[in-house]
């Protein structure tokens, strides 16, 4: 099943989404297309998460305020010298403004990674990016395609 603002800090706080793909939905793009071209893509309802409106936003916690002082300080750290800051903020606003964020996890494979990032893209998702470990990896910006992303 396709998970509907569930908490993603459930375990601990996250602070990004590793191994997923993610796309942007502002106000006015729907998601459901995407949606549905994962899912006849052949990805499981299971790796799909989607944070939608003010109330993901809430969900997402960007500043870490439901999380303590610890993470507070740790986002802090983050939005100074973390590159991925920007990125997190934005799909604040996104959510905040009434839009959607779709998650897809990939488990590592590259192959559905790519796949997961080309339906996004296809689909009018903004800022397509794999969290990695240690790397993002962009497929779009706003609502335009990187060079070498293929639909």
């Amino acid at each position: 099943m396709i998970r509907l603002n569930s908490d993603p800090h459930s375990g601990g706080f996250v602070y990004v989404p590793t191994g997923a793909v993610t796309g942007f939905f502002p106000v006015g793009v729907s998601n459901q297309p995407a949606i549905d071209a994962l899912t006849a893509a052949g990805f499981d309802k299971d790796r799909i998460e989607v944070l939608s409106g003010p109330q993901g936003a809430d969900i997402l916690d960007v500043e870490g305020n439901q999380h303590g002082m610890v993470v507070r300080f740790k986002r802090s750290l983050q939005e100074v010298f973390a590159s991925e800051y920007g990125l997190i903020s934005k799909a604040d606003a996104v959510l905040r403004s009434g839009g959607n964020v779709v998650a897809v996890f990939s488990h590592g494979d590259e192959h559905m990674r790519r796949k997961a990032a080309q339906v996004l893209v296809a689909n009018g998702g903004q800022d397509v990016t794999y969290w990695g470990r240690w790397v993002l990896e962009s497929f779009s910006v706003g609502a335009s395609a990187v060079p070498g992303a293929k639909a």
